[in-house]
């Protein structure tokens, strides 16, 4: 369980740094960021409660379901705000709402290199030279 949240606190830093470039380069798309980063971060909480007792096939629908809906509203909410505002600001709002939603993703591909998950002694496995 502990590594789902070190994967949480990676996602966190990701999502920092994502409002943070956002903010510097791209101000008016500073919004989409956060909410994709914010509804990434959320789901993945959400997950890691539903999966912290004991997991029955009725909590997992329902938190796949309910993960689903969060992510249709908001790609929802940023059509409906930038219809008006012409076809490129949309894509480029879909663009920096989908770098916010893969924050999870991206602290789970962190956690994965071999600099933040150190292998276990019995996955090492010595190489013999004498043995080819």
């Amino acid at each position: 369980m502990k590594d789902v949240y070190v994967i949480s606190i990676i996602a966190l830093i990701y999502s920092v740094i994502l409002a943070l470039v956002t903010l510097i380069f791209f101000n008016d798309y500073l919004l989409w960021a956060v909410l994709g980063s914010a509804v990434a971060l959320f789901n993945h909480s959400l997950m890691i409660q539903v999966t912290k007792n004991k997991l029955t096939s009725y909590k997992l629908v329902t938190h796949l379901i309910q993960r689903y809906i969060f992510y249709i509203v908001i790609i929802a909410i940023v059509y409906f705000d930038t219809r008006t505002l012409g076809t490129q600001i949309m894509i480029n709002s879909y663009i920096i709402l989908l770098l916010g939603m893969i924050s999870v993703k991206i602290g789970v591909l962190v956690y994965a290199t071999p600099l933040i998950k150190k292998p276990k002694e019995e996955e090492v496995i010595p190489h013999d030279p004498d043995n080819t």
